[in-house]
Formats: structure tokens, sequence, C-alpha cells
């Protein structure tokens, strides 16, 4: 089984530089062009089916991109992007200064630290990996497509490699890149960019 990922489109606040977290926003002209493009380029592989998480953005891509697939879509909630609590809706910068210790100590083990009021990132590594163990026992020897946000696809890349700590910050997942998680006996990640 192949399982395909991709990250939502663009919004307005990805390109203010603001952390949406579970906020619903919907996709910018150019997160739905993006999503045409990706559903084109998509096309050319046989999917049996298509999970998105319920977010917005996230929802809107994958049912541009199944305009084009024409297979079962599933919303689930375990997709979600990151629960920033208190820190939904502004930025990197207003983040570190509304309480600097606590945004140093998020950057240096956000495994373990949370945003006030939010999830840690073995949280969210828990809840995406509960997803790609359901759906790996579901389908056997088919392509799945998922979309979602660019934590829960970081998240799904560490719980594969048992990673924890502040590589997160070291993974870049674009509005156009596509993970790709191949499982037979054991998973295998590789990573592309769809030229959009």
């Amino acid at each position: 089984m192949s399982i395909y990922i991709i990250r939502h489109g663009e919004t307005d606040w990805n390109r203010e530089g603001i952390y949406q977290g579970q906020t619903d926003i919907p996709l910018n002209e150019n997160g739905r062009e993006t999503a045409k493009r990706l559903g084109i380029a998509l096309s050319k592989i046989r999917f049996v089916s298509i999970y998105s998480s319920d977010l917005l953005r996230a929802r809107e891509t994958a049912e541009i991109i199944n305009s084009f697939l024409n297979v079962p879509l599933y919303c689930v909630i375990d997709l979600r992007e990151l629960d920033f609590g208190e820190w939904t809706g502004i930025s990197i910068w207003e983040m570190s200064r509304k309480d600097p210790e606590l945004f140093k100590k998020w950057q240096e083990d956000p495994w373990n630290v949370s945003p006030p009021g939010g999830e840690t990132f073995r949280d969210l590594t828990e809840r995406v990996m509960r997803f790609l163990e359901s759906i790996s026992k579901k389908y056997k020897g088919e392509n799945v497509l998922v979309v979602s946000h660019a934590g829960p696809i970081k998240a799904m890349i560490f719980g594969l490699l048992s990673a924890t700590g502040r590589a997160y910050w070291n993974i870049k997942v674009s509005h156009s890149t596509v993970v790709i998680i191949d499982k037979d006996n054991d998973y295998k990640i590789s990573m592309t960019e769809i030229s959009v």
C-alpha cells in the first residue's frame, strides 16, 4: 500500500505567517489553484479513497483534488493541525513576545511543552499515528491520499522514525510537497515536490 500525504493549499493566514491551528480558515485563490494543479498531477495515480482533516482549508483542498479523482472522501478529526491554544491566530513573533520564557521552552522541547491550552507534539504524533495505523490495516496494496496540515505530516514522519524533540523544526512541508509512505512489512518514507 502507498499513502500519499499532502498539505492543504495556501490561506491568507499562511501568507501572513499567522498560526491557524484548529481555526477554520478558507483557502485563498493561490491555494485553490495549487489544489487544482495537484489534482491534475495526482489524477495519473489510481487512488481508492481520500482522507482529509475536517478543517475547511484541508477539506476544500481535498474536494478540489477529488474533482479529478472521483473517489470516496472521508473527513477525520485526527488529521487536524496542532492545537496552538492561546497562540492560535497570532504570528511566531507575537508568540515569542507574549511569553518569551514559555516560547523558548516550546522551541527547545515541543515534544513535551505545549502552547498555553494547546497540544504538545507528542499529543499530535500519537493521534496521527493512530490514524496511520488504522488505514494501514484497512487498505492492502492500494493507494490512499491524505490531505492534512504541516504539523500532522511532520508528526507522521516523526512517528515512523520514532523521533522526538527539536528536529521537528528541521522538516519543511510546503503546499506542493507530497510525502509518500509505502507499507509492506515496514514503512518507507519518501518526499517529492509536485511542480505547481
